[in-house]
């Protein structure tokens, strides 16, 4: 069982760098994330795909923020806080959870995300956190309820992105045939090539859903473009997510 989660963990940090990678490539503002879309993927990804607190663990944010030392140390316990919440949120839940479960689950560690966040940064970092926030997820913020909202989102238009992001899963899922572990390091970066083109097809797909006026809008709430580092996929001890800019690696969000 252990080996199997480690396995599924491996994969979707693999798929998080990808997604990272195509949001920040040269000359792009914010054009990827995870995946999943309405119904699949949710605020709970935002850790793993480098937002919510694993955000403020990057150097270069932190000095955009400028983000005091006191403020920095209060990083571990809030984090540690978090997983605590996050492990009474999800106890219980399985494969068997109807959407509208699983979505209630997400939203409500979405909001124990923005108030670790908010009890750390002032009011005019917050503003800037939640812009950075934005142009790191790209277009997967979409699956955030309050940007649903905010730019409003029909459910027409939900049912069109998840249908975009289902494909991709079952694409991804295809193309994890035959176990991530078992890959050579040249094997997994060149699954990771390819999953950065599949992102930016995707992405577009997923920004086509919306109208002028909420691309507009959605470019507003991104504010000034923000070049983040660029970060490589790799692995920690025994196949962990542990490399730069993934879970639990420098510049990423820390293993939940």
């Amino acid at each position: 069982m252990r080996r199997t989660i480690v396995s599924f963990v491996a994969g979707l940090a693999l798929v998080a760098a990808a997604t990272l990678a195509t949001a920040q490539g040269p000359g792009r503002q914010g054009g990827g994330r995870g995946p999943g879309g309405f119904g699949m993927q949710g605020p709970g990804m935002r850790g793993a795909m480098g937002g919510g607190l694993g955000l403020l663990r990057i150097a270069e944010v932190q000095a955009e923020l400028k983000m005091t030392q006191p403020q920095i140390a209060k990083l571990d316990s809030a984090q540690e806080s978090l997983r605590m919440a996050m492990r009474e949120i999800f106890q219980g839940g399985g494969q068997d959870q109807t959407p509208e479960a699983r979505q209630q689950q997400f939203e409500k560690l979405e909001q124990l995300q923005n108030k670790a966040v908010a009890e750390i940064l002032d009011q005019t970092q917050l503003k800037r956190f939640n812009e950075l926030e934005l142009q790191r997820m790209g277009s997967g913020a979409l699956s955030r309820p309050t940007v649903a909202r905010e730019l409003g989102i029909s459910e027409e238009q939900q049912l069109k992105i998840r249908e975009i992001r289902q494909k991709q899963m079952e694409e991804m899922r295809a193309s994890f045939q035959g176990g991530f572990q078992q890959m050579t390091p040249e094997e997994r970066q060149a699954q990771f090539t390819k999953m950065q083109e599949a992102r930016e097809k995707t992405d577009a797909a997923v920004l086509g859903v919306l109208t002028p006026a909420q691309k507009a809008r959605f470019t507003e709430m991104k504010g000034k473009p923000f070049k983040f580092p660029a970060r490589a996929p790799g692995f920690g001890r025994g196949n962990r997510p542990g490399g730069p800019g993934g879970p639990g690696g420098p510049g990423g969000a820390p293993p939940a």
